[in-house]
């Protein structure tokens, strides 16, 4: 059955949200069953009957509150018990305290002290018996006797230690050492108890009281009775303290041996009386529930036997729920596939409107572009217009500068040759000129006294001849420079002439540059066009495979409509077969309402399932009027 239903709610997990009716009561259903189901894979439970489940029940109660009361009355008793073994230590110990401060009172000690002194000269002469005369006088030794004694029979051990003591049976071990600091480190602590590895200890410190007479055996030496820093029973005197810590007594019990002397004692165990009660308490409420419950059980088969019919019912009426949904699923298929179709036409018109906007920002793209290189190639041409008129002015100033340059150079030619032909005078001046004063300086000489004169003006001329020569080769030289300069400024000509001529070169190189990229442009103008032809054919196709796409979307609309059709019949049976469920679900909800007037109270389960069943009503009514 489980499975069956299973299966039915797989189905229905399948239908489109717009188709889903209210399945509620058959997903309780399924709950109950697979509830009824997990418990009967208890194996160890499932031979029993309810009852015997109840009683079960009642018996696991009884024996868990009765092991916890067990439990509680174990520790409280164990608590107690210890608390008790500290309380008798207590008892023991204020019973030592007072028999050693009746001691005290009762002063016997001085007078012995004074009796003994003047009966002899030196402790050495003290004979036990009167040694324990005087020891049967000191408040601490009363003290010691007295917690010593009927220790076994109180079943407790007595012990008195300390750090200096008399006698080497009562120097403390390290352990008891631990205990006696702490006294000796804080003098208002009065009581230490200890509760460990089955022993509870108490202790409590033994201080020197001078008014108990202590410090007349532990006191100043020079008090001391013999005269020679000793007590009356010859130890040497500490020169202590009142209210020094000379030792600490210990009451320890062993808990073994306390309760076992208990069980001797033939006393019995009140945790041992508690666990008898209970195991009795709890037989008594086991039988009590078995008469109570013996009613009950009847009348809940009955309803379980109810439960059963209308459960058939229920499942017989899901069937065919399941049957009509089936048939829905069907209907919900083929809707599917038509959306399916709706969706994918929807996505090539999608498609294909993207392509078409791609297509026209191309368009546009490639436009701008053309634009863009038309003008390129307008502002291409118009430089290569400029260039071309640079070119015309180079030229023009290159043939400027070449008539320049020749006239200079004529220019030049003509002083040349006028200083040319001055120089030629002055060469022929100088040469008469030197001849001339040759021919007088001999003529001089042969004159003798009478030609000196005449030598002197020779000599004069001679040297006008002279500074004509420099002059003539000043004159050579200035030929030189202007001879230089010439070629100087032949080879600037050059130059610049040169220059002008590579910057001619230069600019028709750039005009031709932009010839080139005219032609680049136009080239790309006409690629441009050529696209743009292109793209306008792929939108006109576009255009042709949308209208197309439209016509199959009003086919698949018309498909959708058909199939809503007969998914609102199915709906219709669907609704009906839900109305008898819904009927059998009432017969289930009496039916619980007997099952819990048997368990509640009847008032208060009856007003409870009025209220649950107007509620379900109108819940089942909202549904099945949203699936119809």
């Amino acid at each position: 059955m489980i499975k069956n239903v299973e299966e039915k709610l797989e189905k229905k997990s399948n239908l489109s949200k717009s188709q889903v009716f209210d399945f509620e009561n058959l997903e309780i259903l399924k709950k109950s069953l697979e509830g009824q189901k997990k418990g009967e894979e208890m194996h160890f439970l499932k031979s029993f009957s309810f009852k015997s489940k109840l009683l079960l029940t009642v018996a696991a109660s009884c024996i868990g509150l009765g092991a916890i009361s067990i439990g509680i009355a174990v520790y409280y008793n164990s608590k107690e018990f210890h608390q008790g073994l500290v309380e008798k230590s207590r008892i023991i110990h204020g019973r030592l305290s007072e028999v050693s401060k009746y001691v005290a009172e009762q002063g016997g000690l001085e007078p012995m002290i004074k009796r003994f002194t003047s009966q002899y000269e030196d402790s050495s002469q003290l004979t036990d018996a009167d040694k324990m005369v005087i020891l049967q006088q000191v408040p601490i030794y009363a003290s010691m006797k007295i917690g010593a004694e009927n220790s076994e029979k109180d079943h407790y051990e007595f012990r008195v230690f300390s750090d200096e003591a008399r006698n080497k049976k009562n120097k403390a071990t390290p352990e008891e050492m631990q205990i006696f600091d702490r006294f000796k480190n804080d003098p208002n602590l009065n009581e230490i108890v200890e509760d460990e590895a089955g022993y509870v200890t108490v202790y409590r410190p033994v201080r020197l009281k001078e008014s108990f007479g202590c410090l007349n055996c532990h006191g100043d030496p020079a008090t001391s009775p013999w005269k020679n820093g000793k007590d009356i029973l010859g130890y040497p005197m500490e020169n202590w303290k009142d209210g020094k810590l000379h030792g600490v007594f210990a009451i320890k019990n062993d808990i073994a041996i306390v309760k076992q002397a208990q069980a001797d004692a033939g006393k019995t165990s009140s945790t041992l009386m508690l666990s008898l009660m209970i195991l009795l308490g709890g037989g008594f409420a086991i039988g009590f529930a078995a008469l109570i419950i013996r009613g009950p059980i009847a009348t809940l088969a009955q309803i379980a036997n109810a439960l059963n019919v209308a459960g058939s019912e229920v499942n017989q009426a899901s069937e065919e729920i399941a049957s009509s949904s089936e048939g829905l699923a069907q209907a919900s298929t083929e809707q599917a596939s038509s959306l399916e179709e709706t969706a994918a036409s929807l996505q090539e018109i999608s498609s294909m409107i993207e392509k078409a906007l791609e297509s026209s920002e191309r368009t546009a793209k490639t436009s701008l572009g053309s634009q863009n290189s038309a003008k390129e190639g307008q502002a291409a041409v118009e430089q290569m217009i400029h260039s071309m008129g640079e070119i015309s002015e180079s030229n023009q100033q290159i043939m400027t500068q070449v008539n320049e340059s020749n006239k200079k150079m004529n220019e030049i030619v003509e002083v040349i040759q006028e200083i040319g032909q001055k120089t030629k005078v002055i060469n022929e001046i100088v040469f008469q000129t030197k001849l001339l004063s040759f021919n007088a300086s001999v003529e001089a000489a042969r004159a003798g006294e009478h030609g000196k004169g005449f030598a002197v003006v020779a000599e004069e001329v001679g040297n006008l001849a002279e500074m004509s020569g420099n002059a003539a080769e000043e004159i050579s030289s200035m030929l030189d420079a202007s001879i230089s300069k010439v070629e100087q400024i032949a080879i600037d000509t050059k130059n610049a002439v040169e220059g002008l001529i590579q910057q001619g070169k230069s600019r028709v190189d750039s005009g031709v540059h932009v010839a080139e990229q005219c032609a680049v442009v136009l080239k790309e103008i006409v690629q441009n066009v050529s696209e743009v032809s292109s793209l306008s054919q792929e939108i006109s196709q576009a255009s042709k495979e949308q209208a197309l796409g439209v016509q199959e979307i009003n086919k698949a609309m018309t498909q959708l409509e058909e199939v809503t059709q007969k998914n609102n019949s199915v709906s219709n049976s669907t609704s009906a077969s839900a109305g008898q469920l819904s009927a059998q679900a009432r017969a289930m909800k009496e039916a619980v309402n007997d099952l819990q007037n048997l368990l509640y109270a009847e008032k208060t389960s009856s007003h409870s399932s009025r209220s649950a069943g107007g509620s379900s009503k109108t819940s089942s009514h909202s549904s099945f009027k949203r699936a119809a």
